[in-house]
């Protein structure tokens, strides 16, 4: 039986003053409607990210992909936070993208880079504290500032990139803050506050983003003959056997007795059940 959900916390603003809000000590927080449906969805979601633990980089690939999907988001983004965006020098990194094209992608690693131009909403982002805050562009910035701001000019308006969901996780034990966001298509509907829960929800139950990068060498590869390894690798990456011997200055018949040696050594039959076991961890 899988263990209940935690309840995230739903921020509201003040946005006369760019905080949140203060609530009365008996007022509950909101928690929209869920249904069984949605948390279905978030249990796959997060079973199927923690299944890609051996590599990081395929969870955050995946969990951007579901969330957009689950939520009608036409692109999303993902990276660990550099204070470029509140006025420093220190670029983000390890930028995660779904539904950019190209010029797209160009313009988000040239912001992450240098933080121009400043998006209004870090304002809040960077007052607001606790382990996973969401909410919507509109919860902190107002239309009129956001439609008049060099962040929606030159950055979101040209791509297309309308109603978005920020979502910040504060990883505290390893010093890491990572910003997930979606964004639906300019004139699109804007996200509700179940949007909002169901996010934070879904990465408030993730591992990923409070777990320390690490690459995982599975001991079967680990343990292989550095020939077997570029053979391997070669393998994994497309190539045939004669493929292999040209690059690496090998005859064919050595490749293929290699080829014998690796699937002995990693105890499959045949190509196909190599590359359905090792790409991608590797």
């Amino acid at each position: 039986m899988n263990a209940p959900l935690a309840s995230p916390t739903i921020v509201s603003f003040d946005h006369q003053h760019a905080q949140p809000a203060q609530h009365a000590p008996n007022e509950q927080p909101y928690q929209p409607f869920v249904r069984a449906t949605d948390v279905q969805a978030i249990l796959r979601l997060v079973g199927g990210a923690a299944e890609l633990w051996y590599e990081p980089s395929l969870q955050r690939q995946f969990t951007l992909d579901s969330l957009c999907r689950l939520l009608n988001a036409k692109a999303g983004v993902c990276f660990t936070i550099g204070d470029c965006l509140f006025g420093g020098s220190a670029a983000c990194a390890d930028l995660t993208q779904v539904g950019l094209s190209d010029c797209g992608l160009s313009k988000w690693q040239d912001y992450l880079r240098t933080g121009k131009p400043r998006d209004p909403v870090m304002d809040v982002l960077s007052a607001v504290q606790g382990r996973v805050i969401t909410f919507t562009r509109r919860e902190a910035v107002a239309d009129a500032d956001w439609l008049n701001s060099d962040h929606y000019k030159k950055l979101r308006k040209p791509l297309g990139l309308g109603p978005s969901l920020y979502v910040k996780i504060n990883a505290q034990s390893i010093n890491r803050q990572t910003l997930v966001l979606l964004f639906r298509p300019s004139g699109g509907e804007a996200f509700t506050e179940r949007d909002a829960y169901l996010t934070d929800l879904c990465l408030s139950e993730m591992a990923w983003p409070f777990t320390p990068e690490m690459n995982y060498v599975d001991p079967k590869v680990e343990s292989l003959q550095p020939r077997l390894k570029k053979v391997m690798k070669l393998l994994l990456e497309g190539d045939g056997e004669k493929q292999v011997a040209l690059k690496l200055g090998l005859s064919p018949h050595t490749v293929h007795e290699y080829v014998k040696d690796l699937y002995s050594e990693l105890e499959v039959s045949s190509r196909g059940e190599l590359l359905a076991q090792w790409v991608g961890k590797v």
